[in-house]
């Protein structure tokens, strides 16, 4: 089994954290998560199956682990995941204060 990667990434002021590990020659996987507030968010797997006879496997792995764990950090900032947020998140951030404020005394005052 390879250390893995452990990343926090603040985006529209929500933090992920992606967390990339090999989950070793039983499980030949390479598994990358997105936790928000504690939940997954999202999960990608990739099978290295195939290389487990190779002499520089590890380097390999390493390569793949690294790539992927890149990968999901730049769809992130990319706005790829906005859509598994919750939809009061979404709303809140794409609002001015101007419209959160007028929208809470509507609700409260009607």
């Amino acid at each position: 089994m390879i250390v893995g990667f452990n990343t926090d990434i603040k985006y529209r002021n929500e933090v992920f954290h992606i967390q990339t590990e090999d989950k070793g020659q039983n499980n030949p996987v390479v598994e990358t998560l997105v936790y928000h507030s504690g939940e997954i968010l999202l999960s990608r797997r990739l099978s290295y199956g195939h290389l487990i006879h190779k002499t520089n496997r590890r380097e390999i792995i390493k390569n793949m682990m690294k790539t992927q764990h890149d990968q999901i950090i730049n769809e992130l900032k990319d706005g790829k995941y906005l859509h598994l947020l919750s939809l009061d998140t979404q709303i809140i951030e794409d609002k001015a204060l101007d419209d959160l404020v007028i929208d809470y005394l509507a609700a409260e005052y009607g």
